[in-house]
């Protein structure tokens, strides 16, 4: 089944500002639970539903940022990371909370964070029958709490707010209507494959192995069948053994390295091949078997390509500091989804064994997941390597990019990665159908 693309909008704020409650008028029902005692929300929820003006959407209410206790301290890195997923970080805040703390730890926190990731920030001002009785004490009028509140947005002039009360049921239209001019249009895609046309076949070379899982096939695979479907682009597939062609049977490789190359020739007279797509770690034989004439790349480095908006040039500058290892440096393998693995996995097994063989004495350590180290913890690594990327929005490869620059850290990436092992020539080759579009740095 195809995974929809959701608009992504996360609630953040203090304890009790009013963020399960601006979720429940959403969804329209208690999908949080809202209680006066702090810290109700212990971790992130989320919610599916659709708005009329944004379409499918994913809503995330996040434990409020100001809790004092080692658990509270946990709670705020999820919820700051969380920032780094968003298409649309709302901040709420009960203006006179705000006001009667003195001051704006929480909101200058989601604030900065929003604009140094490049996420569209609003605010939501989640007004009281009894503001001004609570106020009151403080001497101000809600005006000047108001004001306070704005005083620590990077673009106070520029950010939308609102004023509502957050408890009132009838006012969930406004507030979604709000929110979908808040978040504008989405940016368009970067397109999938996108320097292919409809004359020639694009063939995928799906080498199902022990970690393939049953009934189905990788994400990669379906979203560039998928992707040349519907463009109306001929799609062949194939599946070389890999256990065979590498055998060392010179018969047994001969008939593998056949049928595949008979399989391309069949496709001479309905105007051949313009593309063959190969899984990262089938490189190795499609290189060398893949005529020169018809270009060659990875699905690794299809996914690279899209997940990071058409702009390869981090990833190939940390591709060329894989040339720098030395014995004793740490690398970092980061793969952005979890499951269980098995036999040759690449990350755990076909990296570091390659790598290895190069440079004798590196040291490897793993983040698998939605879990990422922070820039402290990246610092002690030469070189990062994460995989295509798949399983995580833009949004999330861009912070995970971002926490390594501001680590001084390169990064490149699986398809890359097992590429250059094989030389600058197959890199160069694998390459070459993103720079033909201009974008492959």
């Amino acid at each position: 089944m195809a995974r929809i693309e959701r608009t992504i909008i996360g609630i953040f704020g203090r304890i009790n500002a009013g963020k399960s409650t601006a979720m429940n008028l959403l969804t329209q029902q208690e999908t949080s639970l809202v209680d006066a005692q702090p810290g109700t929300t212990a971790d992130i929820r989320s919610a599916l539903m659709e708005i009329h003006a944004i379409g499918p959407c994913k809503l995330l209410d996040t434990a409020g940022l100001d809790e004092e206790s080692q658990l509270g301290e946990k709670k705020r890195r999820k919820t700051l990371d969380a920032i780094e997923e968003v298409d649309l970080a709302v901040l709420v805040i009960d203006p006179v909370q705000a006001l009667a703390s003195e001051h704006l730890a929480v909101e200058d926190s989601v604030a900065t964070l929003a604009r140094k990731l490049g996420r569209p920030l609003c605010v939501v001002f989640n007004r009281h029958h009894d503001d001004d009785r609570r106020l009151a004490p403080t001497g101000a009028t809600i005006a000047q709490a108001r004001r306070f509140c704005l005083s620590v947005l990077p673009d106070p002039a520029g950010t939308p707010v609102l004023d509502l009360d957050l408890s009132d049921a009838g006012r969930s239209t406004g507030f979604a209507t709000f929110l979908a001019e808040a978040a504008g249009k989405t940016a368009e895609q970067t397109p999938l494959l996108p320097t292919v046309t409809r004359h020639g076949v694009v063939v995928l070379h799906i080498p199902m192995d022990e970690e393939t899982p049953s009934g189905r096939l990788l994400r990669p695979q379906e979203m560039a069948m998928e992707a040349l479907l519907r463009a109306g682009v001929p799609v062949g597939m194939y599946r070389v053994d890999l256990g065979l062609a590498r055998s060392g049977n010179e018969a047994v490789v001969a008939q593998q390295r056949r049928g595949f190359l008979d399989f391309l020739g069949s496709f001479e007279a309905s105007g051949g091949v313009q593309l063959v797509i190969t899984d990262s770690q089938a490189i190795d034989i499609m290189d060398p078997w893949v005529p020169r004439e018809i270009p060659l790349t990875t699905f690794s480095i299809m996914m690279v390509n899209q997940t990071a908006c058409g702009d390869m040039s981090v990833f190939l500058e940390g591709t060329r500091a894989l040339d720098g290892l030395k014995a004793g440096d740490r690398v970092l393998v980061a793969e952005a989804c979890n499951h269980d693995r098995i036999a040759e996995d690449i990350g755990t097994v076909q990296l570091p064994r390659k790598l290895a063989s190069v440079v004798p004495g590196l040291h490897f350590d793993h983040a698998f997941g939605r879990e990422f180290p922070d820039p402290e913890e990246l610092r002690q690594y030469a070189v990062a390597i994460h995989c295509g990327g798949c399983m995580i929005r833009p949004q999330k490869l861009s912070a995970r990019v971002t926490r390594l620059h501001e680590a001084g850290i390169p990064v490149t990436n699986y398809g890359l990665a097992l590429s250059w092992y094989e030389g600058q020539a197959t890199l160069g080759r694998v390459l070459e159908p993103w720079v033909g579009a201009g974008i492959g740095g």
